[in-house]
């Protein structure tokens, strides 16, 4: 990486949703402490990165997708923005 010219780039494709809950856990809670330190940065220097929504898309995808499985009794077949801002402290 060191030897790398170009700036990271986020991934443009959604994350695959096929692993285990565990699996899914932990890269949600991975993509958590990389929303912390997206805002904290966002707010240091003032500016917006598009990659931060990304993050948050991230975020809301691995939710639903662990909530769809740990609880098949709930039949919702999507959580809104509103809905998924309720579980989460940001």
């Amino acid at each position: 990486m060191e030897k790398s010219k170009e700036r990271p780039r986020a991934n443009d494709k959604p994350p695959k949703l096929n692993g285990t809950v565990e699996t899914l856990k932990s890269l949600l809670k991975i993509e958590n402490t990389r929303l912390e330190t997206a805002i904290r940065i966002e707010k240091e220097r003032n500016i917006v990165f598009p990659e931060t929504t990304v993050i948050i898309h991230d975020i809301y995808k691995f939710t639903i997708e662990i909530e769809r499985r740990e609880k098949p009794e709930v039949k919702k077949k999507s959580m809104d923005l509103d809905d998924y801002f309720e579980r989460v402290e940001i």
